[in-house]
């Protein structure tokens, strides 16, 4: 699926049908949907949502909302702009603060997106370190939580040493660190090893599908919070599943019902959507997530923009 040629969409990005089709995708897995809070986020992003790349999410939970993000790489402040219209805090924060000391302090950091949920408005920002940042260089910003820095010989145990993306999350008051995943974690010992430590079991299936969807440039999200020493969960990316052309060597991760409904019947503008699937692990227990691409090239941007690699190791070995 991957290709160095930008998939161009036959329909442009429209406000006015995109939020009809956020209301159809929510009727899908009956989730909350919030008009009012929606329409100011497609108004006052209206420019972002236009521009760039854009993505709907929904988790197997029920009673969740179905996210929809942009991702961004430009100059354009946009937590001055959420905070000029109300939609996070004016006052100096660690979770506001965080996202400016990442721009200023890891060389190449960008402005990443902004991620909003139907009943909530805007959940996440979210930046890009600029590539590999060992993590005890991020350890030095001060506003990330002692949590964090509680569990750096939990990261080294488990080969969780760069990383390239961190998340203020207004919708739970946590922060996320997303690491790249290293040669050495690919595999079921390692996957095992990091679930049973925090309590969780998946079945030989379910690590087999997970195993067979990690992309070369895949990654572990992790989540802290500011007034807690645990760590609430962490999260591991499938990412460019192929469930509408697989070939006989794909392997597709199974999907609750719930998620079959959303895949099946949100709305896009994609020709061929990009699906992404992730697993979380943590005090919730074990859920699935699915991304679908909603607008613009989504495999473009991440390989060819962000200098991603989105093909599946164990696809090839399966068919070499």
């Amino acid at each position: 699926m991957t290709s160095k040629v930008e998939r161009r969409d036959d329909t442009t990005y429209d406000p006015v049908r995109f939020l009809h089709d956020l209301q159809v995708a929510a009727e899908s897995i009956r989730a909350p949907f919030d008009l009012d809070v929606v329409q100011q986020t497609l108004n006052v992003f209206d420019d972002e949502f236009h521009r760039c790349v854009v993505q709907l999410k929904a988790t197997c939970q029920p009673d969740t909302g179905v996210y929809y993000r942009f991702f961004y790489k430009w100059e354009r402040d946009l937590t001055a702009l959420a905070q000029a219209h109300g939609m996070i805090p004016q006052v100096p924060s660690p979770i506001v603060d965080l996202q400016q000391q990442v721009l200023e302090n890891c060389p190449g950091a960008t402005r990443a997106g902004l991620d909003f949920d139907t009943d909530f408005g805007l959940a996440k920002v979210w930046t890009f370190t600029g590539g590999p940042t060992p993590i005890e260089h991020l350890l030095t910003l001060p506003a990330i939580p002692e949590s964090v820095h509680q569990h750096l010989e939990f990261f080294h145990r488990h080969g969780l040493r760069h990383v390239f993306f961190v998340g203020s999350d207004f919708q739970r008051n946590s922060m996320n660190v997303y690491f790249g995943l290293e040669e050495d974690c690919r595999n079921e010992a390692w996957l095992r090893a990091l679930a049973e430590e925090t309590g969780d079991t998946p079945d030989e299936t379910a690590v087999s599908q997970m195993i067979a969807s990690l992309a070369v440039s895949t990654g572990v999200g992790a989540t802290f919070y500011w007034d807690e020493t645990s760590m609430g969960r962490w999260c591991l990316y499938g990412l460019n599943i192929n469930y509408d052309h697989p070939t006989t060597a794909t392997v597709l991760p199974d999907l609750p019902e719930r998620l079959q409904k959303f895949r099946h019947v949100a709305p896009t503008l994609n020709a061929t959507p990009q699906y992404n699937v992730a697993w979380s692990f943590g005090r919730a227990g074990l859920y699935t997530k699915l991304e679908k691409s909603y607008a613009k090239d989504a495999d473009y941007f991440l390989t060819v923009e962000m200098g991603g690699n989105l093909t599946h190791p164990a696809e090839a070995d399966a068919t070499s």
